[in-house]
């Protein structure tokens, strides 16, 4: 199984149209010479299962067609596999087919946003490094594809999320949404340490952090970024102080400069442990656009990396 591909495809994605176009996809791949299998996902989630079967299996050549919710599944079911048979992920390639509403991994990578041209790019087979970045929450251990966020960005991406499951879609959710989350937001005490060290405790609005750069369909949010391989992540915290501040601070996203705004705690680091301080509802942890659990989260750069496929 080494040397062929595994499809994974999200029918959902791209407001269900992924599931009447995917064939063609796959047939372009097969016609360009790839040994191809593939397998659709029946329910949110079921990549994560999919991708770790798939390598129980053998497979070592992955594709992901969907958003950056399917990229990072398919990511975790592989961290998961390596983790059960105490393996690395470096022997492992990851290409992705986008049909998301955001589609934020592609920006950093520069894979194109035109699936057709996507395909190209796999079938010429070139490749560079990406940083495995692990995650464990309460529920459990994930890995981060592309960009993450506790507080204010997870309710954000919570409240959008809730939208789509009502019908709406539209990269432009994420700034509909902003607004009623910001005002809504309670400022909850946590205590931030970053290898090894405090760097922040008290009263906190938002954490962001990511090895991409860009979030909610193209916002750049890191001041970095896109350096997948080089053992970090880059950090910012923004603290609680009041809604409207907050509301002036977020708007610097679409300006591309929130990282380096006078308060904002900003590092690239190799480790991150955030916890929650006293009692009551802890706040919730977003990845790639999905919301796993709540804190308390711990998160490294675990040190393996995987192929992925890139123009």
């Amino acid at each position: 199984m080494e040397n062929r591909w595994i499809l994974i495809v999200n029918p959902a994605s791209a407001t269900a149209q992924t599931g009447q176009t995917w064939e063609k996809y796959e047939k372009q791949l097969i016609d360009g010479g790839l040994e191809l299998d593939h397998v659709l996902t029946q329910n949110p989630g079921h990549a994560t299962e999919l991708a770790r079967e798939s390598a129980e299996k053998g497979y070592r050549k992955f594709i992901a067609m969907g958003g950056d919710g399917t990229i990072h599944q398919v990511m975790t079911g592989l961290l998961r596999y390596a983790d059960s048979v105490n393996a690395t992920l470096d022997d492992f390639t990851l290409a992705v087919i986008p049909a998301g509403t955001g589609n934020d991994w592609i920006r950093t990578a520069g894979v194109p946003a035109s699936p057709e041209q996507a395909v190209e790019c796999i079938l010429k087979g070139n490749t560079a490094k990406e940083d495995i970045v692990r995650m464990k929450l309460p529920t459990g251990t994930f890995c981060m594809a592309n960009i993450g966020g506790i507080g204010l960005d997870a309710n954000i991406c919570y409240n959008t999320n809730a939208l789509k499951v009502k019908g709406y879609k539209g990269s432009f959710l994420y700034s509909l949404v902003a607004p009623y989350s910001i005002f809504s937001k309670k400022f909850r005490r946590v205590k931030v340490e970053c290898d090894g060290e405090k760097v922040f405790e008290g009263r906190m609005n938002t954490i962001v952090f990511g090895n991409g750069v860009y979030r909610g369909g193209g916002l750049k949010q890191t001041l970095e970024g896109g350096k997948w391989d080089d053992s970090q992540v880059e950090i910012s915290i923004q603290k609680g102080t009041n809604h409207i501040k907050t509301l002036m601070e977020m708007l610097h996203i679409y300006k591309g400069d929130f990282s380096v705004l006078p308060g904002i705690v900003s590092r690239r680091v190799h480790s991150m442990t955030v916890t929650p301080i006293g009692k009551g509802k802890a706040d919730r942890v977003e990845i790639d656009g999905e919301i796993p659990g709540t804190l308390p989260l711990t998160l490294e750069v675990s040190g393996q990396q995987i192929n992925i496929i890139v123009p």
